[in-house]
């Protein structure tokens, strides 16, 4: 550092030269400022040392591995979703583990890291299910950073928890409820609120989609001519689902309502909006929901975006459609997670089908 402050005085004295020599018009200008030049380029190698001393020397600040791995998720185009998930947890894990007095990632042991998921789990009361996401985007920043030769191995050495996934799913009674709320909304009121919200339900409930990719679906996503929805799910990946006749005509309705009350359109506009166009987001369609349960006065009902989806993945297995078609629909990565839909309903088809095969109707042994 004495180094840069010698420099910058040398180039405070450089100024003053070009100050006095002002009053010569033919003053040895080229001179000051080559020597102006030189300096601020050996101030310029200086720093560009210091910074390559950070990347493969001995230590690296943790605030700046964070940034790298940021922009590095940026570059690999992951989905806002990701990313802002990586920097929530990432910024979660920075504040605990910079109090512990560790600035380093160098510095981070396999001891850190269980210290802190005893944390989450004794202090955040964070359960399974978060403290594996935790550690999933955990594992994937160390990961990068041995790839990048920051560190030689992880310190992420823990496994997963354990979890007991539990799997609700609406009955077909309280989904003829939800409906008939919304029909009768639409024929009382006709306003806006009540078709979009009316169509919302039928959209989880006919497509299996997830909350982020309903709240992003636009006019172009929607083929009414071939019957079809395009999706982005997890990563960006795109998949198409069929649509099913019922569900198309109510799109249909829902953008001749909307035209005619002057909320007009174009391909490029989201599908579920407010009155003003503007995107709905998650937290608009969790207090849709909310508002929902109130009217309903169900107490022990999850009335959730998710429980749209197992009602779904539901009422698939138990018409009889196949696991591998349904891992599609979902998009689900791994057939693991569509296998514990049959393992759940599997044993009500099997019910289903003890009671109504059409060989329960015939003597065999005429």
């Amino acid at each position: 550092m004495n180094n840069v402050s010698g420099h910058g005085a040398a180039v405070a004295r450089a100024v003053r030269d070009r100050e006095v020599a002002g009053s010569n018009p033919v003053a040895p200008t080229i001179a000051v400022k080559s020597r102006v030049l030189t300096i601020l380029l050996n101030i310029l190698s200086i720093w560009i040392g210091i910074i390559t001393h950070w990347k493969v020397g001995d230590f690296l600040l943790l605030k700046f591995a964070i940034q790298d791995f940021i922009e590095d998720r940026k570059f690999k185009n992951l989905s806002p979703v990701s990313i802002n998930g990586y920097q929530r947890d990432l910024q979660e894990f920075y504040n605990w583990i910079t109090q512990q007095g560790i600035l380093n990632i160098q510095d981070i042991t396999p001891h850190h890291i269980k210290s802190y998921f005893m944390h989450l789990k004794n202090e955040k009361n964070n359960n399974p299910v978060t403290l594996n996401h935790k550690l999933t985007n955990l594992r994937a920043f160390f990961n990068y950073m041995v790839q990048e030769k920051i560190i030689k191995e992880t310190p992420v050495k823990i496994e997963k928890q354990k979890t007991d996934v539990k799997i609700e799913a609406f009955t077909d009674e309280q989904v003829y409820q939800m409906l008939r709320y919304f029909r009768k909304l639409k024929q009382r009121e006709k306003t806006f609120y009540a078709y979009r919200n009316y169509l919302i339900i039928l959209t989880f409930l006919g497509t299996g989609i997830r909350l982020s990719e309903i709240v992003n679906l636009k006019w172009r996503d929607i083929d009414l001519i071939n019957d079809k929805i395009t999706v982005y799910g997890k990563s960006r990946k795109q998949r198409t689902i069929p649509l099913q006749e019922r569900l198309r005509e109510e799109f249909k309705e829902y953008y001749a309502f909307c035209k005619k009350n002057n909320i007009n359109f174009t391909d490029d506009d989201y599908v579920f909006t407010d009155i003003r166009k503007k995107q709905l987001s998650k937290n608009a369609i969790h207090l849709v929901f909310r508002r929902l349960k109130k009217v309903m006065g169900w107490k022990n009902v999850k009335l959730a975006p998710h429980t749209f989806r197992h009602t779904f993945a539901k009422n698939w297995i138990l018409s009889g459609g196949d696991v591998f078609s349904l891992q599609r629909v979902l998009g689900h990565q791994s057939i693991e997670m569509t296998n514990r839909y049959v393992s759940l309903f599997g044993s009500a088809l099997k019910e289903q089908n003890d009671k109504y095969n059409p060989l329960n109707r015939l003597d065999l042994f005429i």
